[in-house]
């Protein structure tokens, strides 16, 4: 043996060239008559080692166990049959030992690579529709991370991080939203955090901070930190959710908010003040906790139609009544390129209490594979009659009736941009200082 070795491995991960005082296991050398040489030549000819000619196994140089044991490593991920797979075989039993070592490090490091993915989008947006009708321009990077835990169950989170502001495209600065009683600035901010994997046969779990998967989002669509599970039988879905809302201020009800005003003229959260015995957004630290439950069934490959109930709790604008709504969503396919969107809610509290949103779709969603597609359609969304709704957009509220218009294209792969515009009222026209409201939401988006 000889007095020095050259550990290629590490040469190989690192860039380095380490020195060995004594050719001890598992970098004793392989003589250059063992039968092991003339395995990996073939196996090498055969294409299953790919990188070592067979110059490098005539006897003309000794190589360690560990390089042998890369090298059987490599080999033994690739589909291997008849006579190559038995001399792996082979190879692996006599290399056992270095395998092991190896196998452990490659194996992790391989599977951890897997199973953690990466994907975003990046967005450049404008909105106007707010009270004192600027224009915002925000830029926004959000990171998808998803992690599986095992063959079944899987970790995600999503990563938001915004700069906004209102001084014109590229003057966006770092901003914080109200959450209850404190501020958050949104950068590098958990958006979304939950693991999600079956519990029992046909029944999926999702655990953390998720958005509620119920009819499209069309009644239930704020955040929530609690559980929600999934129980497919045939071609119906039964879901059910429940937890405590997470949502900013902002895009709750509340008196600030213009249109979208609980119970007659109430909003979610109590304004204290930021003075002596106040908080540092202003606003109570109110718990909001909901909960839901629906079934939705596909009919044919055409028609889809959904049954559900929900029910908020919100102190400040029901008191120790709870908000109770009712809902109905259909999704209708009238030919390859044309289908009918709606939902009908009614709620339990006797003021806004329904709302409804028909839309006729071009080309279904702007995340599918056409070129180019819209919608137009007309909403009126009560405020009591919805928890947070997927059907506005940007600056929007429910609280508001009118006629809403989509177009989106595809520049190229991954690249497109959207616009959605809203011409209405307010239901309640004293809510709001500027009844009658024109907005519009631009999203040009880059996804990875």
């Amino acid at each position: 043996m000889k007095e020095k070795c050259f550990l290629t491995a590490f040469a190989i991960g690192m860039g380095l060239t380490v020195n060995c005082f004594a050719a001890a296991n598992p970098f004793a050398d392989v003589p250059a008559d063992h039968w092991a040489y003339d395995a990996v030549a073939q196996l090498a000819a055969d294409g299953i080692i790919e990188g070592y000619g067979d110059k490098d196994f005539q006897g003309s140089r000794n190589i360690t166990r560990y390089e042998m044991a890369q090298m059987v490593a490599r080999a033994r991920a690739k589909n291997s049959s008849g006579k190559d797979k038995m001399l792996l075989e082979k190879l692996s039993a006599e290399f056992s030992a270095e395998l092991e070592n190896l196998g452990v490090k490659v194996a992790n490091l391989e599977r951890n690579a897997d199973r953690v993915k990466w994907s975003g989008v990046f967005a450049q947006k404008a909105m106007r529709g707010n009270s004192d009708e600027h224009t915002w321009w925000e830029k926004e990077l959000f990171l998808n991370v998803d992690a599986a835990v095992n063959d079944t169950w899987n970790v995600h989170a999503g990563i938001d991080t915004k700069w906004g502001g209102n001084d014109g495209w590229n003057s966006e600065k770092e901003f914080s939203d109200a959450y209850g009683a404190s501020q958050a600035k949104v950068s590098n901010m958990i958006y979304h955090l939950y693991a999600k994997g079956p519990l029992v046969k046909g029944t999926t779990a999702t655990l953390g901070l998720f958005t509620p998967g119920l009819q499209d989002g069309v009644v239930g669509n704020a955040r929530t930190k609690g559980l929600e599970l999934d129980y497919q039988v045939g071609k119906s879905t039964l879901k059910a959710y429940g937890g405590n809302l997470h949502e900013k201020v902002s895009d709750m009800s509340s008196v600030w908010s213009d249109a979208f005003r609980r119970h007659g003229d109430r909003g979610d959260f109590e304004y204290v003040g930021t003075g002596a015995g106040g908080t540092e957004t202003g606003f109570k630290d109110q718990k909001l906790r909901v909960w839901g439950v629906s079934v939705e069934h596909r009919f044919t490959k055409d028609t889809m139609a959904g049954l559900g109930y929900y029910n908020l709790h919100s102190p400040v604008a029901y008191g120790d009544s709870h908000l109770g709504i009712v809902a109905v969503n259909l999704r209708q396919r009238l030919t390859d390129n044309w289908e009918m969107t709606g939902f009908y809610s009614h709620g339990n509290q006797h003021y806004q209490n329904k709302a409804y949103d028909v839309k006729l779709v071009y080309n279904g969603s702007p995340w599918g594979n056409k070129k180019f597609g819209g919608s137009i359609g007309y909403r009126y969304l009560g405020s009591d009659a919805l928890i947070m709704s997927s059907v506005v957009n940007g600056s929007e509220k429910p609280g508001r009736k009118g006629f809403e218009a989509s177009l989106w294209y595809h520049f190229t792969k991954n690249i497109q941009i959207q616009g959605y515009l809203f011409n209405g009222t307010a239901i309640n026209e004293a809510y709001d200082n500027n009844a009658h409201r024109t907005a519009y939401f631009t999203n040009l988006l880059f996804s990875f």
